[in-house]
């Protein structure tokens, strides 16, 4: 039955925005989220060729329908005619533009919280994200994570408040030995793999232990529903998870 009831404390964030309902990334999908009462939003950051923080999980624009040019080797003017909506749907979402971090920003102000990924791989992208955030005033509301561990090196670089997240396959032995090497807030195993020990063993080292990969692609869930995967990061005792279904799981206070 849904929702799924979580702990108290337990962050449910919004993977891309609330991105099972409308297009990944985009101000329908974060709207939508934030009108579902979940504040907690993820989004994914990419550099132009001209500096600008463009909001885009995939490296180039095949999926959603304008070919394989890569999106780090465009510049935002390029970015910002295309329609990142009809690929989900046309009817619902046709002509919805990308947004910028500088826009994002500007739209939400202090109504959400912001998981930031670093996803590009442009060596200016870590400090062109934490210039927005100064430009903004959100510093308090930000949370970098990256599956690069240069990237998140090159941010702690820059900005040693600004709490840090690595996303990872598993916390083996291996994965815990690199981590000590940041100043991390978060460590963010995926969900299909995580154990209560691995959690225990994770919060040696960090605060939080959030998982990620709720988003039903049996890449990632390994065959498991996301309704099984809910059950499991709650039950291995992590403290939050980004979710394509954020309406799915409710905390109990809320």
């Amino acid at each position: 039955m849904l929702p799924i009831l979580v702990p108290p404390h337990f962050c449910v964030i919004a993977h891309r925005g609330a991105s099972a309902y409308a297009p990944e990334n985009t101000r329908p999908a974060f709207d939508l989220a934030l009108e579902m009462g979940y504040p907690e939003i993820e989004l994914d950051a990419q550099l132009t060729t001209d500096g600008v923080v463009a909001i885009c999980h995939d490296a180039t624009l095949a999926r959603y329908g304008h070919g394989p040019r890569v999106v780090e080797d465009l510049a935002w003017a390029d970015l910002a005619a295309l329609d990142m909506g009809s690929w989900f749907s046309p009817t619902r979402f046709g002509g919805t533009p990308m947004l910028t971090l500088d826009a994002l920003f500007a739209t939400y102000g202090d109504r959400a919280r912001y998981h930031v990924e670093l996803k590009g791989k442009a060596p200016g992208l870590a400090a062109a994200v934490q210039a927005a955030i100064l430009r903004h005033g959100r510093r308090e509301q930000c949370v970098i994570t990256s599956f690069s561990y240069d990237a998140l090196a090159a941010m702690a670089a820059l900005d040693t408040g600004l709490p840090l997240g690595w996303l990872v396959r598993k916390l083996d032995k291996e994965t815990l030995a690199k981590a000590r090497g940041l100043p991390l807030t978060q460590l963010c195993p995926v969900a299909g793999l995580i154990t209560a020990d691995q959690v225990q063993q994770a919060r040696r080292q960090v605060a939080e232990v959030r998982a990620w990969g709720l988003n039903g692609e049996s890449v990632h869930s390994q065959g498991m529903e996301v309704i099984e995967l809910i059950h499991r990061v709650v039950e291995a005792g992590c403290d939050g998870m980004t979710i394509n279904w954020p309406d799915w799981a409710r905390p109990i206070d809320a």
